[in-house]
């Protein structure tokens, strides 16, 4: 039996490291690992975990200030850490998100930091302290083969491995089952309802598509531009066409409903959700962004890639929604393309690193 410590600010916010965190902390614990899921910004447990893993609580938001209150912060959490691992004595320690990673790796020589985030979007400076701290970690985990190159030449780091993101294959197919009451045929679309996601660049080209008619377009998700996006999707007359159904916790039943998912983002680690819906069956189209979807779709074959614009958006939800073989062919070749992110592999990668 391993001692397990998975280190994350908040698993209360839904998104893609909180729920790969959560999974493998619900993997390992399955397999009767000994795990903790710490956190230190929010005391919230999200419907993520499905297991008791044990949920151990430090209390270290972060705070609004100058480099100094930052430093101070920064230096609370490494003695906080030092002192939590040295009294559990962990075998394992996997850390989630730079505000985890930072201090974990500072803490503790045991430290297997996963960067979530492409490097292109840190400044010099981030990149700067990165290096620092990363060097220190046991192993670096990047989601691509190309984040991985980006961490290796940037930073210098000797230390790096890919792992990819996992998909809880059981459970999503269990979950699929459950019923919905929406009409069909709809288009799906899954995420934070941010400006990373460009649900709005998705919205202009689902109105220039002018498949309206054919298939509504569904959006999971909440955030800050909910408002905008109602405002922009009112003004193309497209109320009762575009739906904005919130958060959900099962997109599963959609996934498996849906003609096909489509994801309009500007930039992507490893999106999970892509993964999900091809395990699925479900076919996806993607903006060609930096760095994941690359990895996951192979264009022609489980899905579509194109151009970041909403032009070439538009003209591949035309195409789909045009071609029902085409659909058949992706969604018939998506299960097995994605086989090798079932959690139990990934899992055992995890613990081998």
């Amino acid at each position: 039996m391993k001692k397990i410590a998975i280190v994350i600010g908040d698993l209360g916010m839904p998104g893609g490291a909180e729920k790969v965190a959560a999974d493998l902390a619900t993997e390992f614990h399955q397999r009767g690992h000994d795990v903790t899921v710490i956190t230190f910004e929010e005391k919230q447990k999200s419907g993520y975990l499905q297991t008791p893993a044990k949920h151990l609580h430090l209390s270290m938001p972060s705070r609004e200030g100058n480099l100094l209150i930052q430093l101070k912060l920064l230096a609370e959490r490494v003695w906080t850490f030092r002192k939590v691992f040295k009294q559990q004595q962990f075998t394992h320690i996997f850390s989630f998100l730079e505000s985890a990673n930072l201090p974990c790796a500072l803490a503790s020589p045991l430290t297997c930091v996963s960067v979530h985030i492409d490097p292109d979007a840190w400044t010099k400076r981030q990149e700067r302290i990165l290096k620092f701290a990363f060097k220190r970690a046991y192993k670096v985990i990047a989601l691509t083969n190309s984040m991985q190159t980006k961490l290796e030449h940037r930073l210098s780091l000797d230390n790096v491995v890919r792992i990819y993101n996992p998909v809880m294959t059981d459970l999503v197919h269990q979950r699929a089952k459950e019923n919905i009451s929406l009409e069909l045929p709809f288009i799906l679309a899954v995420g934070r309802l941010n400006h990373l996601k460009r649900f709005d660049r998705l919205i202009d080209a689902y109105a220039q598509a002018k498949i309206s008619e054919k298939c509504q377009l569904v959006i999971l998700g909440e955030g800050e531009l909910r408002q905008s996006l109602e405002q922009q999707i009112n003004a193309y007359g497209l109320k009762d066409r575009v739906l904005l159904l919130g958060y959900e916790s099962n997109p599963y039943k959609y996934m498996t409903r849906a003609e096909y998912l489509v994801m309009s983002s500007d930039t992507e680690a490893y999106p999970v959700v892509l993964i999900e819906a091809l395990s699925l069956g479900c076919p996806v189209l993607s903006t060609d962004c930096p760095s994941g979807p690359r990895e996951i779709i192979r264009d022609g074959e489980n899905g579509l890639l194109v151009a970041v614009d909403e032009l070439a958006l538009a003209g591949g939800m035309q195409r789909l929604c045009a071609d029902p073989q085409l659909r058949e062919r992706l969604s018939r070749q998506a299960p097995s393309s994605v086989q090798a992110n079932d959690i139990r592999q990934v899992a055992d990668a995890w613990l081998a690193v």
